[in-house]
């Protein structure tokens, strides 16, 4: 019998996560978010109910590949395995709590006006992304260094808008000397690129 998602993050963190705090976070997560039910966005990837947990497992998924494919030339990145788990899985946290159900417009295949259910933007806490994200979590659980960096970091220059001048290019390029850096942002590109895209207007 296939896992739900809710069973699989539940099984991951219960086997993978022995971090002091990981159960409070979760429970946050279940109580006071929509984590479990929100989309991952609003037009793009995973946007659909349950499309955020979808994502970060997927992220999950591709990180283990990139850190199996980093261990046979660096085998002692061993010890980060349980810290890439915690940053793929917990990556997109700021997300939690954004993303509302909308009525929205497009024009049909003639070019008339029709609506559907889609979701919009609004977010009461528009600290930035994996900032935000780092920040959460940190409320209920202790971050390592490399941990918040690889959060912070995970869509490197992707993030909208982002005009990268010659002090913050110098972060991005400390931050990718990190391997668990490396890993989150490759896993979450690959996610995001793979990802199916659900046409809500076209529904």
């Amino acid at each position: 019998m296939n896992e739900t998602n809710r069973e699989k993050f539940d099984r991951i963190t219960r086997e993978h996560i022995k971090r002091d705090g990981i159960d409070k976070l979760v429970k946050w997560l279940e109580n006071e978010t929509d984590f479990f039910v929100a989309p991952s966005s609003i037009n793009n990837h995973c946007n659909f109910e349950g499309g955020l947990l979808e994502h970060s497992l997927n992220v999950s998924n591709f990180s283990f590949i990139n850190f199996n494919f980093m261990l046979k030339y660096k085998p002692e990145l061993e010890t980060l395995r349980e810290s890439m788990i915690i940053s793929s899985l917990f990556h997109d946290v700021c997300k939690v709590n954004t993303y509302k159900k909308a009525e929205r417009w497009a024009k049909d295949g003639d070019g008339r006006w029709k609506s559907y259910m889609g979701w919009e933007n609004n977010d009461e806490f528009p600290l930035g992304h994996g900032e935000k994200s780092v920040y959460l979590i940190s409320k209920h659980m202790e971050l390592t260094d490399e941990e918040a960096l690889a959060i912070r970091f995970h869509m490197a220059t992707f993030e909208v808008g982002n005009v990268i001048p010659g002090m913050q290019q110098m972060s991005y390029n400390s931050a990718f000397e990190h391997p668990l850096v490396v890993i989150i942002h490759a896993a979450d590109i690959l996610a995001t690129k793979v990802e199916k895209v659900i046409d809500l207007k076209n529904q």
